[in-house]
């Protein structure tokens, strides 16, 4: 099964072309150039390298969020669209999984914590019991403010004997900026990964537990209101709660 693997969803982008279990060829830039301005050209010169057509797919992966906004409906509309296009399946998983999946080395069951940077030193984040090669979510992903999430952790695990004694990983592209926080909560039971653990291989993604989605209806994971909609809300409380939240005005 040939397919195309795209993650747009933080600063980093990263695209691959696998062949079954076989990563055939695959890029990882971390800029700050535009998403947009990368992708397709990225897409376009990969399949040049192998001497593949879009039409030798048989399905396409994205990451499905939370992560950056625009960084998501680019990666996601491009999925779709070749999806769409091309009649093959589209699968995703969370980018958070994504994360967890670059934590490889530990033996036996262990507790992988990837998070993102949201700004404002507020974090989109999650907990993972991973045992071999399965990640089981013991945390909804939330976003919020990263102290108040180690809180929680901390209160999850004195209430869970079964999970006393277990490695704490943590993972993130942005580990640096919160590491005197986690240094200052767990102290040395800890385990820190360096940032570039903290970036997302695409080539890696058809390694993890997919799903597919329908292309039509499938939108991103946000996981948290745009800028615009927090202000919208702030200043409309009482449509907002009328209207669940969403300043997206229904016309039927």
């Amino acid at each position: 099964m040939k397919t195309l693997a795209i993650d747009t969803s933080t600063q980093a982008l990263s695209v691959a072309l696998r062949d079954g279990d076989q990563v055939v060829t695959e890029t990882t830039t971390n800029t700050k150039i535009k998403h947009s301005t990368q992708l397709l050209p990225l897409i376009d010169s990969m399949f040049k390298l192998v001497n593949w057509q879009p039409s030798d797919l048989d399905g396409v992966v994205v990451t499905e969020g939370p992560g950056s906004y625009t960084g998501l409906r680019i990666g996601v509309t491009a999925a779709k669209t070749l999806a769409n296009t091309l009649s093959i399946p589209l699968f995703t998983l969370p980018t958070l999984m994504a994360l967890a999946g670059n934590v490889q080395a530990t033996t036996g069951p262990s507790l992988v914590i990837p998070f993102i940077d949201a700004r404002r030193k507020t974090v989109f984040a999650t907990v993972y019991l991973k045992e071999g090669y399965t990640f089981k979510p013991l945390f909804t992903t939330s976003h919020g403010l990263f102290t108040d999430f180690l809180d929680q952790v901390a209160a999850y695990l004195a209430d869970h004997d079964d999970l006393q004694g277990l490695s704490l990983n943590f993972v993130s592209p942005d580990i640096e900026a919160f590491r005197s926080d986690i240094e200052a909560k767990f102290g040395e039971e800890a385990i820190i990964f360096p940032s570039e653990s903290g970036l997302i291989h695409a080539g890696h993604l058809g390694a993890l537990p997919l799903r597919e989605v329908d292309v039509d209806t499938f939108i991103p994971n946000y996981a948290k209101l745009s800028e615009a909609e927090e202000n919208w809300v702030a200043q409309n409380p009482e449509e907002a709660k009328a209207d669940e939240g969403t300043y997206v005005e229904r016309t039927n």
